[in-house]
């Protein structure tokens, strides 16, 4: 996989953040907010951005998961280990060439049974090694739209603004990508009518019917969903 690393150094020597790094993939989908950070014994590491989920450990305290990761231990190392040459070598730009042609990217969608606005939430994979957590799929007056993984700050004036932490960086990936993403966000909605006709199935009696027509759709709406998306290079 091809992809280039940005590095901005902060300032401030006295912060155990040192610089905030991004990276683009294929000249084709940028991810941010990843940070290097110096440990108490002066090591540094790479810190992806992560999000305080509902759930907590056996202590009682809150986990926290990343919006998006390397899949691999090999893709891991080498990032990582990327990162952090980027970041000693005081070069704004990095890019790391690996001679493969082509990379695939795949779409993983599921639905979304806690938020009457969120239709369904998924994952975009990255060559099988890295992926991207948390795109959505968001109901409104307008038709359905893709969100992908924000964070939240404040302006001058105390309002809350998001900015988008992951997002294609070419109109012909975005539209390729987005595109397929709502095409299986539809799937999953064609499959929500299949349960409800299951639903008044059972209700009428009509085993013969329920079982030969719309059991299967019906496990269906709760499987993950995936679809390979064309190569984009």
């Amino acid at each position: 996989m091809n992809y280039s690393i940005k590095v901005n150094k902060l300032e401030n020597k006295d912060w155990s953040t040192k610089a905030f790094v991004s990276i683009v993939f294929e000249e084709s989908l940028k991810v941010t907010d990843i940070t290097v950070k110096e440990a108490k014994n002066g090591e540094l590491f790479v810190a992806m951005p992560g999000y305080k989920t509902s759930k907590t450990d056996e202590q009682g305290n809150a986990i926290y998961k990343n919006y998006f990761y390397p899949t691999t231990a090999e893709f891991r190392k080498e990032l990582y280990d990327n990162i952090i040459k980027a970041y000693k070598s005081n070069a704004k730009e990095v890019n790391i060439t690996s001679g493969k042609d082509k990379v695939g990217v795949s779409v993983a969608m599921y639905p979304c049974n806690f938020n009457d606005r969120i239709e369904s939430i998924g994952k975009i994979y990255i060559d099988k090694c890295f992926v991207v957590d948390g795109v959505r799929v968001i109901a409104s007056e307008k038709g359905s739209f893709v969100a992908m993984p924000t964070r939240a700050t404040e302006n001058k004036d105390g309002k809350r603004e998001y900015t988008e932490m992951c997002y294609p960086v070419t109109k012909e990936f975005r539209e390729q990508l987005y595109g397929e993403i709502i095409k299986k966000n539809s799937e999953l909605k064609s499959r929500e009518i299949d349960v409800e006709a299951f639903e008044k199935m059972r209700e009428l009696g009509d085993e013969k019917q329920m079982v030969i027509g719309v059991v299967a759709p019906y496990h269906c709406n709760y499987k993950v969903l995936e679809s390979v998306v064309d190569t984009y290079k």
